[in-house]
């Protein structure tokens, strides 16, 4: 039966709609029905899953970034009438036509290709977060748990600690490492808009929405796009998952997720059962396009590939790269999964071998050539005005770049000991880069950035002062591996109770206070105007202040 809903008047009922869309829809799935959801444009419409929408984009730095209109947020939806940007996005919603989309190309990790970004215009951002947020919750639900990729309260460590987990405790050590070629660029538009419809998508008007979205053709040129979701659009990362989530269902009705004529309470159980048939084992694990499909053997391993081969091609209408699809003995030669490399070893433990990952060498040799760049940025500050600014911001932003190498990096067992094989030489890119500022070498411990990192170290490092103040360049030298145990628990989710709280006593991240919607009354904001009369109380003013009610627990700060 369809399920509708009412408008949302307020943050809190839009999250209790929320939750009641993943709710229905993994009892649904858990039943093995497909849900059926209607009425979804009134979610999607409401002022609340604007506002929402608006804030989560104005926190994303990628707000900044004009579309094929040169406007930003700043100045096409932050510094108009609430009202009217309100106005504007519902009867944008209504025969919606998005504008054509400004295509920048960006270099590929590890090639000399180049990577075409699509970037749409803001208001066009704003409709596709709205679109987001209301249909995320219903496709959520179904998602294979062991998809991690651009997916809420997930990360490129589960996936890296899961294909650990699997290889190790199975002791199944040969990997199908997948690559298909061009997917973001192949997507089947026809095929996406059914997987939609039969995930429960069943609002008509959405779905033309969505396929509109997808059709919406290139500044400075004629044609609309027939394939392909463009890689920059906010939904396109949730519709790739939309997308290769057939595969996942397909892959692992096979093993993981197949359905045997007696119950097992445990997995384990169930697959030493399974182990005694001939069917092939595969376990899989995906990050967006990027997977691995783990096994026992060779044979089961080229068959697995030539299978999903077939499989994406005719169901799918995708191509797997014969030349990128490896199938690897992970205790000859390592495997490379999101930018680490991983292999087995020889140790201490029941199958014999112990993980060994690291940093993808080429990968992180990228890496550093960027902050290379960065770095060299520092000589032409010297002699500036506002030299002293700068050079704090530069050097900043140096130390975000190297800090977030490091906490990518510190899943890795190896971490240390290849950033060290580049930190010698960074180090002295830096010293010399700020030679000319008055730049000198001060223990780490005696800097004052950075102090929680630098306070355990006595390493020298290239500093300068600035305003008395000694800011230091930190250092790759300063890294260990994490331990962490990054195992995903399924139920972690940003749709229930339990779910909420699991993310919270992981992360100790408490969540948000809802808005004080009440504010948002037109009867308060018009008010607001006549009272005030000036035109600092735009969108910006008006979205923020429902925040700040809750900072301020509803006191006047004066």
């Amino acid at each position: 039966m369809a399920q509708k809903f009412d408008y949302p008047k307020s943050e809190s009922e839009l999250r209790a709609i929320l939750d009641s869309l993943y709710k229905e829809s993994s009892e649904c799935f858990q039943r093995g029905e497909r849900p059926s959801f209607k009425g979804l444009l009134e979610i999607i419409s409401a002022t609340e899953t604007i506002v929402t929408a608006i804030h989560n984009i104005k926190a994303n730095k990628g707000s900044r970034t004009p579309g094929s209109d040169g406007e930003t947020i700043e100045t096409n939806i932050l510094q108009r009438d609430f009202d009217e940007i309100v106005t504007l996005v519902k009867e944008s919603l209504v025969n919606y036509s998005p504008k054509p989309i400004r295509r920048e190309f960006i270099p590929k990790a590890n090639s000399n290709e180049l990577r075409p970004l699509g970037i749409p215009t803001i208001v066009d951002r704003v409709i596709q977060e709205c679109v987001r947020i209301v249909i995320e919750p219903i496709v959520e639900a179904q998602f294979f748990q062991h998809s991690y990729g651009f997916r809420p309260m997930r990360d490129a460590h589960m996936a890296l600690e899961r294909a650990k987990f699997i290889i190790h405790h199975n002791s199944y050590h040969w990997v199908v490492e997948g690559d298909i070629s061009k997917f973001f660029d192949n997507v089947n538009h026809t095929i996406l808009i059914k997987r939609l419809y039969g995930m429960g998508i069943r609002d008509k008007r959405v779905l033309m929405i969505i396929k509109a979205m997808l059709k919406a053709g290139v500044m400075n040129e004629t044609k609309s796009n027939s394939l392909g979701t463009p890689q920059g659009g906010i939904i396109s990362p949730l519709l790739a998952n939309v997308y290769l989530d057939a595969l996942d269902q397909w892959i692992t009705r096979e093993w993981e997720n197949r359905k045997l004529n007696n119950a097992y309470s445990r997995d384990r159980e169930k697959f030493r059962i399974m182990r005694k048939t001939s069917m092939k084992p595969a376990f899989f694990v995906r990050y967006a396009d990027d997977w691995v499909l783990i096994t026992n053997s060779r044979d089961n391993a080229e068959k697995w590939k030539a299978r999903i081969s077939r499989y994406l091609k005719t169901n799918l209408k995708l191509t797997l790269s014969e030349e990128k699809t490896l199938v690897t003995n992970v205790t000859k030669k390592p495997i490379k999964f999101l930018g680490f490399t991983l292999k087995m070893v020889k140790g201490k433990s029941k199958s014999g071998y112990i993980s060994r990952s690291k940093p993808c060498h080429e990968r992180l040799k990228c890496k550093v050539l960027e902050v290379k760049r960065s770095i060299r940025k520092l000589r032409t500050i010297h002699g500036l005005k506002s030299r002293d600014k700068e050079l704090f911001l530069c050097i900043s932003k140096i130390n975000s770049q190297i800090r977030g190498m490091i906490q990518y990096y510190e899943a890795a067992t190896f971490v240390n000991i290849e950033l060290a094989k580049y930190a010698r030489n960074l180090r002295f890119t830096a010293y010399k880069a700020l030679l000319k500022a008055g730049g000198k070498w001060v223990e780490a411990n005696k800097v004052n950035n950075l102090t929680s990192i630098h306070s355990g170290y006595e390493l020298k490092i290239p500093a300068v002062t600035i305003n008395d103040t000694v800011i230091g360049i930190t250092d790759l030298y300063f890294s260990s591996w994490s331990g962490i145990n990054y195992y995903k628990n399924p139920k972690e989710t940003p749709y229930t109770y339990e779910g909420r709280e699991l993310y919270r006593n992981r992360t100790g991240k408490k969540p948000l206070r809802v808005r004080a919607d009440m504010l948002l009354s037109t009867t308060t904001i018009e008010l607001s105007k006549w009272a005030l009369k000036s035109p600092i109380y735009n969108t910006e003013f008006v979205i923020n202040r429902c925040y700040a009610y809750n900072r301020d627990k509803g006191k006047c700060k004066f």
